[in-house]
């Protein structure tokens, strides 16, 4: 579907973000509202105009794998 989260690159930049915050504070508690923001902010910062192009120009193959299996949700395996 024109709406699938797949199709939406921001999507993919927030798996990687959240990759990041588990990998650089995975051990830490977040305990308070102006902690999270730092931390996101933190990470945000570190997603680079690369990262994001990368995701973008995998959207053909993206689309052409939705395609071939009609639909279907498995088209990563």
């Amino acid at each position: 579907p024109a709406n699938s989260p797949n199709f939406n690159p921001i999507e993919h930049i927030w798996i990687l973000m959240k990759s990041h915050i588990q990998t650089h504070h995975g051990h830490e508690y977040i305990t308070s509202l102006p902690q999270m923001k730092l931390v996101l902010q933190e990470e945000w910062d570190k997603i680079t105009i690369e990262d994001i192009n990368k995701e973008v120009t995998k959207l053909p193959s993206i689309i052409a794998k939705y395609i071939i299996v009609e639909g279907g949700n498995n088209y990563h395996a």
